[in-house]
């Protein structure tokens, strides 16, 4: 019994050994493996250019006219013009990554 303890008091004062190894690798820079995962992440979250001109059909309750995918600042954004029921042309930005209409 006293061997069992023993080691366990030996095994817990190496713990705090291995626990800042652990973090320091938690804390690298991501590898190539890591930033195609990111990559395949966001373009999973990515919209399709279909689903922005329902999203600007149901909100304006007008006809599309033309939709294209442009960028912004970097960022994917649709440019969808609509011909409202009122008879205005109107151009309606969809983010690609969030859909938000901007």
């Amino acid at each position: 019994m006293e061997k069992l303890s023993i080691w366990s008091l030996a095994l817990l004062a190496l713990l705090p050994l291995r626990v800042p190894s652990v973090v320091a690798g938690m804390m690298q820079e991501p590898g190539p493996r890591m930033m195609l995962a990111e990559a395949d992440r966001r373009q999973q979250r990515r919209i399709s250019m279909n689903e922005a001109v329902e999203l600007v059909q149901g909100q304006t309750g007008g006809r599309v006219l033309q939709a294209q995918e442009i960028r912004s600042d970097g960022r994917g954004i649709y440019r969808i013009k609509v011909l409202t029921r009122q008879g205005e042309v109107r151009i309606v930005h969809v983010n690609a990554e969030t859909g938000a209409i901007e």
